[in-house]
């Protein structure tokens, strides 16, 4: 364990702070929950701070509606990650890179009740978050939760080992694709290099992020790639995916993660949509990545009517129509969107 791995000034507001770790020192069991759908930085953060508070002395309970994605099984704890909850005998629940309870799927859905009675801390990094606990911190200037909460353990002096660092690293290489989206700061980097110095080794989190794929997913995103279509001279693009998409290349949904990210880094493209819809009849999914001046959680945001947001460069939406009309729908609103700035 390195209790003092390094230095990072701090921003975070001191009577936040301390309001949370008001809940966090009398509380002995605690349930900390990652947003549905989970990505690096809701699990990272989820596990990162588990293994932070367990070193307190705390009994901690990580839980995610959905099952983490594969690549990154290497997350030191991952296995502990709970899907649904054998009781709801806790102190203290710490819902984390998400302000919003309907982000958090079955387990609030099952659990409502629980959820707005027992004392909760949120701590996200969206600018859209409305804050869900009794005590929110939430930094829309932290490229990732798992950044604030490096300014967090820094803030209160909580100690920091090997485990913590690598899952949060993680989640700021996550959100911030490996440091190249325009949410990077000099901050982030400083919180970075601070994880690097309590042991993380970010080949660990690059390899099976980025550089590791299974051929059914190369097959998948040949796939989205022969289909894609382009407007606005090419500024635009977007491609879709359902369930004889998967058949086709024999992928299993999670395989489709940073499918828009992949349609973004073509030549011209300023912006790129992906749409999908598995498993879940009358309802398409879609994942964002635009180049400023375009806001893809504002767009996101305003297009869904609510159900959806995210960061600048990176959002998604969920919308209750078929995939064949949200794509007319969302493709036309992104025209519009373009034309607007012509």
């Amino acid at each position: 364990m390195n209790e003092n791995a390094g230095k990072l000034d701090t921003q975070l507001d001191p009577a936040l702070v301390q309001a949370a770790l008001a809940q966090i020192e009398p509380a002995q069991r605690i349930l900390l929950i990652a947003h549905e759908r989970p990505d690096g930085d809701c699990i990272g953060s989820a596990l990162g701070l588990t293994h932070i508070l367990e070193m307190l002395g705390k009994t901690c309970v990580p839980a995610c509606a959905d099952r983490p994605p594969r690549n990154l099984s290497f997350l030191p704890g991952i296995a502990r990650v709970q899907q649904t909850l054998e009781n709801t005998v806790f102190d203290l629940v710490i819902a984390l890179d998400a302000g919003e309870f309907i982000r958090f799927g079955t387990l609030y859905e099952q659990h409502a009740d629980f959820f707005h009675s027992v004392p909760l801390l949120n701590l996200d990094h969206h600018i859209t978050s409305e804050g869900c606990g009794q005590v929110n911190i939430i930094d829309p200037t932290s490229s990732a939760t798992a950044e604030l909460l490096v300014l967090f353990q820094q803030q209160a002096q909580l100690p920091l080992n090997y485990n913590a660092a690598l899952c949060l690293l993680t989640g700021i290489i996550t959100d911030t694709s490996s440091f190249q989206f325009t949410n990077t700061t000099p901050r982030t980097l400083e919180a970075a290099s601070l994880l690097l110095r309590a042991g993380a080794i970010p080949e660990t989190v690059v390899q099976p992020l980025y550089r590791a794929r299974p051929l059914a997913q190369a097959r998948f995103q040949s796939l989205i790639i022969a289909s894609a279509q382009t407007a606005c001279d090419g500024r635009l693009i977007w491609s879709t995916a359902d369930e004889s998409t998967l058949a086709a290349s024999g992928a299993i949904p999670e395989m489709d993660d940073n499918t828009s990210g992949l349609l973004r880094d073509i030549d011209d493209v300023q912006v790129a949509a992906f749409l999908k819809s598995y498993r879940e009849p009358g309802v398409t999914r879609l994942s964002l990545r635009c180049a400023a001046p375009y806001n893809a959680g504002e767009i996101c945001q305003r297009i869904s009517n609510g159900l959806g947001g995210g960061h600048p460069r990176a959002a998604g939406a969920t919308f209750h129509m078929p995939l064949a009309e949200a794509t007319v729908y969302v493709v036309e609103e992104l025209k519009k969107e373009i034309q607007s700035r012509d």
